[in-house]
């Protein structure tokens, strides 16, 4: 067949990842032209890579205005109508997945067996349910569609006054909301409503479900069972826990990276530079549980290690010594503290255990532990000779319970240098995963440290994002999303992946005298700050436990989940899911300041006007405000569209 494409993206940055230039290339081999329609900005190299695909004159670049939709129509008036009905076939796509993970050319000539009109990869069933896409539908509802990411029309319809006509009434589009309520939802009925056929190339079987949107709960079953050629990226940041158990997105890369050509690297390369890092982590479920008694078999992968540990209290040198001894037995050893004296003690102590230091360095005690790792031991990280490197640091916390805290350093212990089998396999974790950054204990939850999984900024975020402004980081850092850090500052890291934040120009002077206050300096900022240097570096940070310990986490955590779940049914509810129940207790603790807002309301509005909202407020949101909503929508909107798509012309 004879096809023309329409391709549109969209990047905040401009720049198209490899991914992008892989999925035209194959595109390209079926199609005869392709547009790229690029809303906003694009950058030099990614404008060279669009125009190996399309003619320099085929590369529009626009206002980022109307989405996908509008960025479609650009891109399909730039082709005209004339030439547009030349074609046999037109396809519109975007840049929103992944692939294609099996060939193009499987796709079309399955299609091309069936008398279509037009089609897609995936259609979305039917939903009526409120939410902000049906308001925004025309229809009072979700009809059955074919998902807009990948749609394919052919000669019939191209050539048809309703196809254009379609294009030429497409409303003003400000909101994600808006471009699936007044474009992708509606596309397919208005056309089938005219008469045309449709269909799709992945046919899933229905099934009970709150969501009918298979490429974003179901990934890995659509790859398996139906020969999805693509992925849609959103998946990787997608909650998938209100529908199953969380394994769809894993299973999915895994599916990608075990059983088909397709390069996974072009997955994590992208997600890394565009996504939060605590999204990855969660939906990859990046928690390396490894063994603590067998080691990796001889011969298998490792990379060069060092150890660097800073030891401010010399009482707790024997348990460095302990420690250290786990590395393989080529590492070296460094060691920073702050005085003569107390390098005297350590050495000591690690002379009597016959574990010599390769190095054992005085840094300066402005700074703590951060300063002698940046400052301190800048040039050896710096060197080269070591792939990876473990820092470790005492866990001495005196403002703290002692048991908490001797049960925090536990955990730190364990889970960074636990066992000779244990680092082997943190090394053989390194050297198989190229894009692996860093590997960060899990945070504490016990006795005093329970507020921290949830709160792991703290008052930490805006002191952390000046330090990324001014290390020049262009990463996601929002204040919902969590660094997947290793609170406590001791961790794994791969050199190359913290060279940026090394290599800065710290000085002692940069860092803040003692005491230091309990939040919101540059070490807290600095103990936030590895995994994004590391994101930003091409990398992603994980989290590391021994087999052992990952038995007493999952004991304590099905424990402290029990307790919570617990404490929202003793008030009589039973909730569907977790988001349900988090929306719940958000509602407990908003209720008192609604309710003092209310007051203030009321009290500066004159009686008359507080009545009559008062009044819509039970009309909207009461028992039947459902009917309410899609009265006013009926009156408002709905009519007068109707009324403009079917008018002659």
């Amino acid at each position: 067949m004879n096809r023309a494409a329409v391709f549109v993206f969209f990047d905040k940055d401009g720049v198209a990842d490899a991914y992008v230039d892989f999925f035209l290339r194959e595109l390209s081999e079926n199609v005869q032209r392709t547009v790229v329609v690029v809303n906003g900005y694009l950058d030099g190299a990614s404008r060279a890579m669009f125009e190996k695909h399309a003619a320099p004159g085929d590369v529009l670049v626009r206002e980022n205005t109307g989405f996908d939709a509008w960025a479609y129509k650009a891109g399909l008036e730039h082709i005209g109508r004339e030439a547009a009905g030349a074609y046999d076939e037109v396809v519109i796509a975007n840049d929103t997945v992944f692939g294609p993970v099996y060939p193009f050319r499987e796709v079309f000539s399955e299609m091309e067996k069936k008398p279509l009109d037009f089609w897609g990869l995936t259609k979305h069933d039917a939903y009526a349910e409120e939410d902000l896409v049906t308001r925004n539908n025309p229809y009072g509802y979700a009809p059955a569609h074919i998902q807009s990411y990948f749609v394919v029309f052919r000669q019939r319809l191209l050539k048809s006054d309703v196809f254009w006509r379609f294009w030429a009434n497409l409303l003003p589009i400000v909101k994600y909301e808006e471009a699936v309520g007044k474009f992708e939802t509606i596309l397919t009925k208005q056309f089938e409503d005219e008469g045309f056929s449709w269909d799709s190339f992945v046919q899933v079987e229905a099934k009970a479900t709150d969501d009918p949107n298979f490429t974003l709960y179901c990934p890995a079953t659509l790859l398996k069972e139906c020969r999805m050629p693509v992925l849609k990226s959103r998946v990787f940041k997608q909650d998938t826990l209100t529908l199953n158990a969380g394994e769809q997105p894993r299973d999915a890369f895994e599916y990608v990276k075990y059983h088909t050509d397709y390069d996974e690297d072009l997955i994590l390369a992208s997600l890394i530079r565009r996504f939060d890092q605590y999204d990855i982590v969660k939906s990859l479920a990046l928690t390396y549980i490894l063994p603590l008694a067998a080691g990796p078999p001889r011969g298998s992968g490792k990379a060069s290690a060092a150890l660097i540990m800073h030891i401010f209290y010399p009482e707790m040198a024997a348990e460095a010594l302990a420690l250290a001894k786990n590395m393989p037995k080529p590492a070296d050893v460094y060691i920073t503290t702050d005085t003569q004296k107390k390098a005297d003690a350590i050495a000591a102590v690690f002379r009597k255990g016959r574990l010599k230091p390769k190095e054992i360095r005085l840094t300066e005690n402005r700074g703590r532990s951060e300063s002698a790792l940046l400052i301190g031991m800048r040039d050896i990280i710096l060197s080269g000779q070591y792939e990876v490197i473990c820092f470790w640091k005492e866990k001495v916390s005196k403002q703290v319970d002692y048991h908490a805290s001797m049960s925090w350093a536990y955990k730190i212990n364990e889970n960074l240098l636990g066992s000779e089998a244990y680092v082997a396999h943190i090394l053989k974790t390194f050297a198989e995963n190229p894009r692996l950054g860093m590997l960060a204990v899990p945070e504490p939850f016990h006795a005093v440290y329970h507020w921290v999984p949830g709160n792991e900024w703290a008052a930490d975020f805006g002191v952390t994002k000046s330090l990324a402004q001014r290390l020049g980081l262009r990463v996601p850092m929002k204040e919902g999303a969590p660094p997947v850090t290793s609170f406590g500052g001791a961790f794994w890291f791969r050199a190359a992946a913290l060279e940026k934040l090394v290599g800065y120009a710290w000085q002692y002077e940069h860092f803040p005298c003692e005491p230091l206050p309990v939040d919101g300096t540059l070490l807290h900022a600095i103990e936030r700050i590895y995994p994004f240097v590391c994101q930003d570096a091409g990398y992603y940070p994980a989290f590391a436990m021994t087999d052992r310990y990952a038995q007493l986490e999952f004991t304590n955590l099905h424990n402290v989940l029990q307790g919570y779940v617990a404490a929202t049914l003793y008030h009589g509810h039973d909730f569907q899911n977790h988001l349900q129940a988090i929306e719940y207790v958000y509602d407990l603790n908003a209720r008192p300041i609604r309710a003092k807002a209310k007051r203030i309301i009321k009290r500066r509005l004159p009686k008359s006007l507080y009545v009559c909202i008062l009044g819509a407020k039970r009309v909207i949101m009461g028992p039947n405000r459902g009917d309410a909503l899609k009265e006013i929508h009926f009156r408002l909107f709905r009519s007068s569209y109707l009324k403009r798509i079917n008018r002659d012309g």
